[in-house]
């Protein structure tokens, strides 16, 4: 009777050589290729869940070149990194080359900007008409002087200074770096830049900084100035006006770059691109005045005068102003030349008076003389010769005094008489004299607006004066003509327009009030002589007081001066008395000075050295000197005695000379104009060429963000795709319309029948596979092309024949396999290992002699790691059934007759083995990888007639044994047959089997032999 153990081992599997046939295999998509010989540019791969029973072999060859039409991926070659794609080929596309070269760019359409640190303010709308956009920056600050001054230079790449004497009262940085928002703000000297000071604790000292940085160096000296106020920021198109920051107008203040960007986002004008954030740290939005500078500034004064309220007009020019003195003569009232290298020469200044130009404002600050009222003098009275018998005056000067603007000089008054009263040259019109023939003409100085309307319109008022009061009737002799006139009315109009209205208008035409108040005078004056508009044959005004209608005029010409803030003339512009320094005494005789430089002197009176205003005949002081001329006996004062007074020596120091200098260096700006905006085509143009099609028409690819559209010609369709980096000229796409076919064949058997490659690139073979044809650059495909491929089936229902670890699996949740043996066949056992199943599966085992008629279902016991049932069995089918097992997977079926020993073992021990593996060390931590039971066998010799091992026996074991080792297959180990739930999958645990014989081997007879062995099995772990 056999023993009780059983071994069912793949040497013994009828399985092993049957017919499979399964319900389903699990798709799989593990798809390699293994060999590509081709000579086009596009590939062949193969896709799709293979639903084959077992892995095969496909080979996929192009044959032809006829077929369905399709396009190459087209080729590119340039700069931009663009696509070209190709949505669709018409069937009746002609085969041939296509090429797309970039030959227009277009004109891009932009917007106009400004840059402006670390943002650009753009106009809203793209588009040329953006240019006409301008900002202007009207700052609104108030200046106080510190107590603070630079005791060294400070170099503008000088970003941090120490030392307490740099500290101007800049608040500590944040932990963060930020300046505190309270830092006060200040400004160095004239310098427009405004500046936040600031402070941080450093290496054991304070440091002092700037926010912004230091612009440009200031030198040692410089007043530091406490700055207050915003900005106000006007926006405008030249129709549209936006203004912000007019804290006026109740808006809220606009003073850090912030505030303005800030404000800006209410604009329909501009737009500010870039990130606008309340950055404090330093050069931070927050952190810096509003930069934008539109009005001319200061860039530097030097000089030997140090000249005061220096301002510079909005619109100043760059260029440099020199302020020179040309005349001294007169202390605090000396005259200075204003020369502009743009500007060129402009009016004079005078010192003391605030003087007011498109090119700079100042003051020439009056100083005193170091000294005054000292020197040396000397007087001489020379007679002219008398009859014999005649007496002559005692003349002597007592006092002498020097005036202010004393020089060294001769004076020589001669005693003459005066001309009659009604007899001055004032009251005659100045004669034209030509300053081209002069040389002082210059081309290039327009005549201000506000003059020019004016004066056009004053001048043609006394033209048609003039014409209604001189004329032309018949003369006394036949055919002769004579002049009649009102001369005095002539006179009088002409001297007060050419000394005093037009005068006056040359002063004050660039302030507006002053303007306003000289057009009120001139509209009183024309009304005051509509009455003596015409011609009244009497000869008009003979009155010898014309200068007092010019006093009255001269009154309101010195509203306007006064208005327009210049010194108004001194009155009595006749020169009675200038000023109460110089005053006509009257009578027959004076002495007048030979040269005619300085006004008459009078016997017994007071002098002052006075001169008359060539222009206005006005009188005014020279400061020169001054003396009491006294004459003892005047009536013997004859015409031609001569008084001669020498100044030799003159003690003090004036206070400005001739050639004295300051010079300013202004730097213009204006209105910060946006610029770079373009209306442009915003359309490339490529030129498209075919092979066989020639010139075809152009394709316009739009740039400006709009849809590009689809090129379609000659039976394709285009569509340019724009990438991150522009196209340029020369850029290129080329590709192919093109075509092909193929056939295929599976596991080196027939090919398939040829086939055109589909316009779609796919199509269908078998068990769920696809071959794709992928276009490349042109010619994708060519005759001979050939590609191998390995579909592996990982789920192949071949995989149940050994006990190894690959396994069959199924679609679904429910499944069957069919094993045909081949003919009935007798079967020990039915057994299942190496599986995986969800829980809740059920397996059932049917056998049939003839496939039609089954056996009731052996139910498997699926819950332990083995399953397997014995019994007297006889079948040629076996039909195993899965249920509710999505999934789930067999590794090995085994049917067949299992070995059996004559006896069973003398020894049979059970060892449950784990799978870990652990560290070194104490305690080490161990990784849990599966469990199994292992088996010890042993037949003894002790009791040969109850456990021994026949030769029948250890042929079996051996062939077993030797089976295992060669194909690495592990076995079914039941100790029991009776007890299934104790067999397991083990493997031999010795690579040798020692075999003793109790008779060593020495029968003759095999027959004879008690033979006895032991058996390590070990576990397969799961």
């Amino acid at each position: 009777m056999p023993s009780v153990q059983r071994f069912l081992s793949g040497r013994n599997n009828l399985v092993r050589d049957a017919v499979l046939a399964a319900s389903s295999v699990r798709p799989s998509t593990a798809i390699e290729r293994i060999a590509a010989q081709r000579t086009g540019g596009g590939r062949v791969r193969l896709a799709g869940a293979y639903t084959g029973h077992e892995a095969a072999q496909v080979d996929v060859e192009i044959v032809a070149a006829g077929g369905i039409p399709r396009a190459s991926v087209p080729q590119f070659v340039g700069v931009g990194n663009g696509q070209l794609d190709v949505l669709s080929v018409d069937g009746a596309a002609p085969l041939q080359g296509l090429t797309l070269s970039l030959v227009d760019l277009g004109i891009p359409t932009e917007h106009a900007r400004l840059d402006a640190r670390q943002v650009q303010i753009r106009a809203k709308v793209a588009g040329a008409a953006g240019n006409d956009i301008r900002i202007t920056v009207e700052p609104q600050l108030t200046r106080t002087l510190t107590a603070w001054a630079l005791l060294a230079d400070w170099s503008a790449g000088t970003a941090v200074q120490a030392g307490s004497q740099w500290d101007f009262g800049g608040l500590p940085l944040s932990a963060q770096g930020d300046v505190d928002p309270d830092s006060p703000r200040i400004q160095f000297g004239f310098d427009p830049q405004v500046y936040r000071p600031w402070r941080q604790y450093k290496d054991g000292a304070w440091q002092f900084g700037l926010s912004p940085a230091l612009e440009r160096t200031q030198p040692k000296g410089t007043a530091v100035y406490a700055v207050t106020g915003g900005y106000k920021i006007t926006v405008t198109d030249g129709v549209a006006l936006e203004v912000y920051g007019d804290v006026a107008a109740s808006q809220p203040a606009v003073v850090t770059f912030y505030d303005l960007l800030t404000a800006l986002q209410a604009s329909a004008l501009v737009e500010v691109a870039g990130v606008v954030a309340v950055d404090r740290a330093i050069n931070g939005q927050a952190a810096i005045d509003v930069p934008l500078r539109t009005s001319a500034w200061l860039m530097a004064m030097g000089g030997k005068v140090q000249l005061q309220g220096v301002s510079v007009p909005a619109a100043a020019p760059t260029q440099t102003v020199t302020v020179r003195c040309m005349n001294a003569d007169v202390i605090g009232a000396e005259r200075w030349s204003v020369v502009g290298d743009v500007s060129g020469t402009l009016a004079v200044a005078t010192t003391g008076i605030p003087y007011e130009s498109a090119a700079a404002r100042f003051t020439v600050p009056a100083i005193d003389p170091a000294a005054v009222g000292s020197g040396e003098w000397s007087f001489k009275y020379e007679p002219v010769t008398r009859d014999a018998g005649k007496g002559v005056p005692s003349v002597c000067v007592r006092p002498f005094k020097f005036g202010r603007n004393a020089k060294a000089r001769t004076v020589t008054f001669r005693y003459q008489r005066r001309p009659p009263a009604d007899c001055k040259c004032s009251d005659m019109p100045a004669i034209r004299v030509s300053d081209e023939c002069l040389g002082i003409f210059d081309e290039g100085v327009d005549m201000p607006p506000a003059v020019q309307t004016r004066l056009v319109s004053l001048m043609e008022w006394r033209s048609g004066f003039l014409g209604t009061n001189i004329a032309l009737e018949a003369g006394e002799t036949p055919n002769s003509a004579q002049v009649k006139s009102d001369s005095g009315d002539v006179r009088l109009v002409n001297n007060c327009i050419g000394n005093v209205l037009v005068p006056a208008l040359q002063e004050v035409y660039e302030n507006a009030d002053a303007l306003a108040a000289w057009d009120a005078a001139v509209v009183l004056f024309k009304a005051d002589w509509t009455a003596y508009a015409a011609k009244d044959d009497a000869g008009g005004n003979l009155s010898t007081l014309g200068d007092m209608l010019n006093q009255k005029y001269e009154a309101k010409m010195d509203v306007c001066r006064a208005k327009a803030g210049i010194y108004p003339k001194k009155s009595d512009s006749s020169g009675g008395d200038a000023g109460g320094c110089w005053t006509d005494h009257g009578g027959t005789h004076w002495w007048a000075d030979v040269s005619g430089y300085y006004l008459p002197a009078f016997s017994n009176e007071p002098y002052i050295s006075s001169r008359r205003n060539t222009d206005t005949g006005e009188a005014y002081s020279t400061m020169e000197f001054g003396f009491g001329f006294v004459v003892a006996c005047p009536e013997r004062v004859e015409e031609g005695d001569t008084l001669s007074l020498t100044i030799s020596q003159v003690d003090g120091e004036r206070p400005y000379q001739v050639g004295d200098e300051s010079v300013l260096q202004t730097v213009a700006a204006g209105p910060a104009w946006m610029a770079g905006g373009v209306d442009g085509t915003d359309v490339q143009t490529w030129r498209v060429v075919g092979s066989a099609s020639g010139m075809l028409p152009d394709y316009l690819v739009p740039t400006d963000g709009t849809a590009v559209p689809v090129y379609a010609q000659v039976g394709v369709d285009l569509q340019l795709a724009p990438g991150g980096i522009p196209f340029v000229l020369g850029d290129v796409f080329s590709l192919a319309i093109e075509a092909g076919q193929y056939r295929w064949r599976r596991d080196g058997g027939a090919w398939s029948a040829l086939t055109d490659i589909p316009a779609a690139g796919a199509d269908v073979l078998a068990d769920g596979l696809t071959v794709h044809f992928d276009a490349g650059a042109a010619p994708s495909f060519a005759p001979g092309d050939a590609y191998g491929f390995d579909v592996h089936q990982p789920w192949a229902v071949s995989h149940v024949r050994d006990a190894l670890a690959s396994m069959w699996g199924w679609a679904g949740s429910d499944a069957n396999m069919v094993i045909d043996l081949g003919s009935v066949q007798d079967l020990g056992a039915v057994a299942l290992a190496r599986y995986e199943l969800p829980e809740g599966a059920a397996v059932a085992v049917e056998l049939s002699d003839d496939a039609l008629t089954w056996s009731a279902p052996l139910a498997m016991d699926v819950s332990r790691a083995v399953s397997v049932r014995f019994g007297v069995l006889q079948a040629r089918y076996v039909r195993v059934s899965v249920a509710d097992a999505p999934g789930g997977s067999i590794g090995w079926i085994w049917a067949g007759q299992p070995l059996a020993t004559d006896h069973h073992a003398s020894t049979c021990q059970r060892r449950r083995r784990w799978a870990v593996g652990r560290g070194s060390g104490l305690n080490p931590a161990g990784l849990y990888a599966g469990a199994g039971d292992g088996w010890s066998l042993a037949w003894s010799l002790g009791n040969e007639t109850a456990s021994r091992l026949l030769e029948n026996d250890v042929q079996q074991l051996v062939a077993l044994l030797d089976w295992a080792q060669e194909t690495d297959e592990p076995l079914l180990f039941s100790p029991n047959y009776l007890h299934t739930r104790d067999a397991s999958l083990v493997r031999f645990g010795n690579d040798a089997l020692d075999v003793d014989d109790k008779h060593q081997f020495q029968p003759d007879g095999a027959e004879h032999r008690v033979l006895s062995a032991a058996l390590e099995l070990e576990p397969v772990f799961a």
